[in-house]
């Protein structure tokens, strides 16, 4: 048994998935299936069921869960103990205002993971090191250099949806109109590039805007409160919710598919160095 075959239990585990825990591990899907695997032989004991949706726990799982847990964060506090935080290189992470925090708690995982010798710092600031935010945004690092490039790298891809309030006339339904969406109230997200110009297209409909906001959060928050209708992106963590409903923005008659890539752009005056080239490697298209 390794700590690295706990990680990858742990991750399938949380995201409920094999392909979660590879996306979340960047790893291949056969190194945590194969991980997995070893552990239930070296154990004698089936810790996942496998089904068409991902994978559950069995009840030695779950307890198996709960060990995994406690010895990765015994791990984790012995290495804070032996390398204390005055050697460690401070990073800045910036994430752009309407990115949900399901990202940023993805990534800050994946740092600590594979970058437990940084001190992560998050900053407004222009000048971070790490940018969280989309492929809809344009990043400016602050980089003195005019020359100087930074890469945007994908690490996820979303879907957008209409989401609905449960208690609207609309919510029972799959598919949708845009005669259907006249005169609705709508909350606006300011930052999302798309959203502005599919609103734009969308106000011919005498479409209401009750709140205008910046991030996804106090979006879903207005939706969840019945404010209005919203147009945006959702994580599969968001896509199942008591109180609205989400459809696929491609169930609107007259608009297509819709998506957005959220990711991760480095300062380009750290790209040079060891621990920031060993990211872009770990980062890099599979």
């Amino acid at each position: 048994m390794d700590l690295k075959s706990l990680k990858y239990f742990v991750a399938a585990v949380d995201s409920g998935s094999i392909t979660g825990a590879s996306k979340q591990c960047f790893v291949a899907q056969p190194s945590i299936t194969i991980a997995i695997n070893k552990l239930e032989a070296e154990f004698d004991t089936v810790l996942l069921t496998r089904h068409k949706k991902g994978v559950t726990p069995t009840s030695a799982g779950q307890q198996f869960y709960q060990h995994s847990k406690a010895l990765l964060n015994q791990a984790g506090s012995m290495f804070d103990y032996f390398n204390p935080q005055q050697s460690r290189q401070t990073v800045t992470i910036a994430v752009q205002a309407d990115i949900s925090l399901v990202y940023l708690k993805r990534l800050m995982s994946q740092l600590q993971q594979h970058c437990p010798q940084w001190l992560l710092h998050l900053t407004s600031d222009s000048t971070a090191d790490i940018y969280l935010g989309s492929d809809c945004q344009d990043i400016n690092l602050g980089n003195d250099n005019k020359n100087s490039v930074t890469t945007f790298r994908p690490l996820w891809r979303d879907q957008y949806y209409l989401i609905i309030p449960n208690n609207h006339a609309l919510a029972f339904k799959t598919h949708v109109t845009l005669e259907q969406l006249h005169g609705v109230a709508m909350i606006e997200r300011r930052q999302c590039k798309k959203m502005s110009l599919l609103m734009d297209y969308m106000r011919e409909l005498q479409i209401e805007r009750v709140a205008s906001v910046d991030t996804e959060e106090w979006a879903l928050a207005l939706v969840e409160q019945q404010i209005g209708l919203l147009l945006a992106p959702l994580t599969t963590e968001q896509l199942e919710h008591e109180n609205y409903t989400a459809i696929p923005i491609s169930n609107i008659t007259g608009i297509e598919q819709m998506e957005r890539q959220v990711g991760i752009t480095l300062a380009a005056n750290r790209l040079q160095q060891p621990d920031f080239m060993a990211l872009v490697n770990l980062f890099a298209p599979r």
